[in-house]
């Protein structure tokens, strides 16, 4: 009887209670917020006005970090559209203007629960998790059915979208300017079979922020500094547009360093895609 009793009183206690968070993001080009209609001035080596016609990006393993280091897993709201699991699609494009290949909806917030605690700083990796990276997106759970950001099977998802076009192309050069971040050599068949190991590239970005409170912070993507030293006015011979991340292009020797990652014997430098305000 008195087990009976013990256990009753266990069943009778309060949980754990849950509190919401909300982080906000921030899409800009070279310090302005990122408009599908909106010119900006001086971007990288030569200074090109330019225009962006795609600003999307997928964050996972979002994490409060406590006091002592320790990080504590943000349970994302399970929306049927940006979120799920402990992945989000963020879109700061609006389909208007240049943004043709985009959708009306946006989205900046990534929401969910942690447990009721004191949290002192952020952490999160902009990248999609190998398990969920090399499937069909035309029967994947939103928001990995966005196919505007899949590359293919070898290869997977485009973690990092940012496109940008030079306000005065020329007729005989590039259409864009485009930074796109994914896992690259990845071992598979063929480029519509899925990897049979991990990829040599996976270029994940995590970025961490010791400091950060929800209600206060907000974190900003730019990729104006990234782009700094690269030529938004010509492309090199035989490769895609801008830096794609692929090995050997020649685009993206000074990019993907201040992406925070190495790139062939080019070692990683401090990333300065994300930042904190």
């Amino acid at each position: 009887m008195k087990y009976i009793v013990f256990a009753a009183a266990l069943a009778a206690s309060p949980a754990l209670a849950d509190q919401p968070v909300a982080i906000t993001f921030a899409g800009e080009i070279a310090g302005k917020p990122f408009a599908c209609t909106e010119t900006y001035d001086g971007i990288g080596a030569k200074a090109t006005a330019v225009t962006g016609i795609d600003y999307r990006l997928f964050v996972s393993g979002t994490a409060l970090i406590r006091a002592d280091g320790t990080a504590q897993p943000i349970a994302l709201d399970q929306d049927g559209k940006w979120q799920l699991d402990d992945l989000a699609l963020l879109d700061f494009e609006d389909g208007t203007g240049g943004c043709s290949n985009g959708t009306a909806e946006m989205n900046t917030t990534l929401r969910g629960t942690v447990p009721d605690g004191d949290y002192v700083g952020l952490s999160f990796t902009l990248a999609v998790p190998f398990d969920k990276n090399h499937n069909d997106p035309t029967l994947a759970a939103a928001p990995l059915n966005t196919t505007a950001m899949f590359w293919n099977w070898q290869g997977g998802y485009r973690f990092v979208r940012i496109d940008m076009v030079p306000v005065n192309k020329a007729a005989d050069g590039p259409k864009g300017w485009f930074l796109h971040l994914g896992s690259t050599q990845c071992p598979a068949a063929s480029k519509t079979e899925a990897p049979t190991a991990e990829c040599k590239n996976p270029n994940h970005l995590p970025v961490s922020f010791a400091s950060f409170d929800p209600a206060k912070n907000v974190v900003v993507i730019d990729p104006a500094a990234v782009v700094a030293e690269a030529d938004m006015t010509v492309n090199a011979a035989e490769t895609s547009p801008g830096c794609m991340s692929f090995p050997n292009d020649a685009d993206c020797t000074t990019v993907m360093t201040k992406l925070g990652l190495p790139y062939g014997d080019i070692p990683a430098g401090a990333q300065q895609l994300v930042s904190m305000r």
